[in-house]
């Protein structure tokens, strides 16, 4: 008996299309801060929304940045809501998922195609307002589990420069 065997063209092209695929990535983790008491409180029902990467993100962001050069004080009030907004029309141009986090404060976002992405969040708490813009990348079938908490919150969400 003989063996079957693929003509070298069609062996490539199915070694080509298997290197090529890719499956789905998922991430997953829990939205939450630690109070200064130790106590956690999770951000139940707070929107995460997921945008793939791009460097203009960074660019328009500093655009925004509520302080100008070599002025250190804080800005004013009507000052900081304008980039705030500002921030929220930037990012929410690009958003291309939005969920929300379940009561105990967790989200799953599955079905994402490989890539380099930034979790988006926003919430306040105690009078602080909180937010994340962190960086993943999503390689095939990848399942990642990040947490957006007071370990990893953005510093300087509109990349001012001084």
């Amino acid at each position: 008996m003989r063996g079957f065997a693929l003509p070298a063209s069609v062996f490539a092209a199915v070694l080509l299309a298997a290197a090529c695929s890719s499956s789905p990535g998922t991430v997953s983790g829990d939205a939450y801060i630690v109070t200064e008491s130790g106590g956690q409180v999770g951000f139940g029902g707070m929107p995460i929304r997921i945008i793939p990467e791009s460097e203009a993100i960074d660019t328009l962001l500093a655009q925004a940045c509520p302080r100008h050069r070599g002025q250190p004080e804080a800005p004013d009030t009507a000052a900081q809501t304008r980039a705030w907004q500002r921030r929220a029309q930037i990012l929410g141009a690009r958003v291309s998922r939005t969920l929300a986090t379940d009561r105990a404060a967790h989200y799953v976002i599955d079905t994402i195609s490989p890539g380099r992405y930034r979790l988006w969040a926003d919430t306040a708490y105690g009078g602080t307002r909180w937010t994340w813009l962190e960086p993943v990348r999503i390689e095939s079938g990848d399942s990642i589990h990040l947490n957006l908490s007071n370990a990893n919150p953005d510093e300087n969400p509109f990349r001012c420069r001084y």
